[in-house]
């Protein structure tokens, strides 16, 4: 069994078009899992603005029943920190903000486990 502790993924505005994928665990091996893992959303303008987010199985689409965090606002200049399920290989970490460049997804904690 290997755990490796690593950055999911960088700092990333968060797109208001659509669900954007933040993250995959890796699909090989195919026994990997992200456990622990956190998500720092950060609201960086003057007004308040709304966040959500999915861990969507492989193949699969962001929807309600894969929904980890539903549509929640962010007060100005805040941050919201949200624990993510526990996911498994080929899964994606998806998030929406409600307005354009305002909110900031930065990776606080997680591990893969093989």
């Amino acid at each position: 069994m290997a755990i490796t502790f690593l950055q999911l993924f960088a700092p990333n505005v968060v797109d208001d078009a659509a669900a954007e994928v933040l993250y995959t665990v890796p699909p090989v091996p195919n026994s990997t899992i992200l456990r622990n893992g956190r998500v720092r959303f950060s609201n960086t303008t003057a007004g308040a603005v709304t966040i959500k987010a999915w861990a969507v199985p492989p193949s699969g689409s962001a929807s309600d029943s894969n929904i980890c965090l539903p549509v929640t606002s962010i007060s100005a200049n805040e941050y919201l920190d949200v624990d993510v399920p526990t996911m498994s290989a080929g899964y994606t970490l998806r998030a929406q903000a409600g307005a354009a460049s305002s909110i900031t997804a930065s990776n606080l904690d997680g591990f893969l486990q093989s």
